[in-house]
């Protein structure tokens, strides 16, 4: 995990629709969350769910495991073009070819974001999902043998996930303290903190860049010395030493623009950094790189 730099690789071509955000207002007594354990020995999740405010609580038991996300793919397209598509946004070395290759991923799923986590904790998150087919994926099997557990193509994990009309309307709707919005700015894409982040509350995180998936990749930072222009520095030469621990790395990966997602994550009283391995339509850069870089303290 130490050596995964490879991380940002995914950019966006353009997505439709703009989802209904999670509710904000206090919290009603909903379905019980839905488990995803992944690891080394297997991967399981749920086949159904009902449409809505639908929460995952995610364990892993390897650290070459433990980002998994919700995608659906578009009409028409066939699940195999969505994993050479995953896989080359990864693969891909020149620039333009990663973009490429993340317009094709775009162009074939609608991506709702997941949980990001690590060995010996558990991670969850709240997407509002309509009725349909969904995949469930471990987005490491397509990063590359110096992150994940490097399967064949075609044997990735990917589970198929129904979603069927809800019996009950509005359920399951958690009440977070804080929202990140991931915003364009004159300056470049930057993370817009509302609220204050609680270790006990939940975070929204919102996509609400133009034509851009993002993710919100969230590391504990150990060096109080640490600044937001050393991080950037880190994402400008991602192979050089990290300024934190890449195997602590909690948050969600990416959502297409539009969409939003609610993250529990297992935060104790520290210093974060809030960051984005995904990269840029532009240059193919991480966006991290361009100064979409946030320290919060959390009490």
């Amino acid at each position: 995990m130490n050596t995964w730099t490879r991380r940002g690789l995914l950019t966006a071509g353009t997505a439709t629709g703009v989802a209904a955000l999670i509710g904000a207002g206090s919290p009603t007594r909903g379905p019980e969350p839905l488990d995803i354990v992944t690891g080394e020995d297997g991967f399981r999740a749920p086949e159904t769910a009902a449409a809505g405010a639908v929460t995952f609580r995610v364990r892993t038991t390897s650290g070459r495991t433990g980002i998994v996300g919700i995608a659906r793919l578009r009409r028409g397209v066939g699940e195999a073009a969505f994993r050479r598509h995953l896989r080359d946004v990864f693969e891909k070395k020149n620039a333009q070819d990663v973009i490429q290759a993340s317009k094709d991923l775009m162009a074939d799923a609608e991506l709702f974001g997941g949980a990001m986590a690590v060995p010996g904790s558990q991670s969850s998150f709240t997407a509002w999902l309509p009725p349909g087919q969904y995949l469930v994926l471990e987005y490491k099997d397509f990063e590359g043998p110096r992150v994940g557990r490097d399967p064949l193509p075609g044997t990735e994990y990917v589970s198929p996930l129904l979603v069927h009309a809800a019996d009950v309307a509005g359920a399951g709707r958690p009440r977070p303290s804080a929202t990140v919005i991931a915003v364009d700015a004159k300056p470049g894409p930057r993370f817009v903190l509302e609220g204050r982040i609680r270790r006990d509350r939940p975070v929204r995180y919102v996509n609400a860049m133009r034509g851009q998936v993002d993710e919100l990749a969230v590391y504990p930072l150990t060096d109080d010395s640490v600044t937001e222009a050393d991080i950037q520095r880190f994402f400008q030469e991602p192979w050089s030493a990290a300024p934190f621990d890449l195997a602590a790395q909690l948050g969600t990966p990416p959502l297409s623009p539009g969409r939003s997602a609610v993250l529990g994550m297992p935060l104790e009283p520290s210093r974060y950094a809030l960051t984005s391995w995904v990269a840029g339509m532009q240059d193919a850069q991480h966006l991290s790189a361009h100064g979409q870089v946030l320290i919060v303290t959390v009490p």
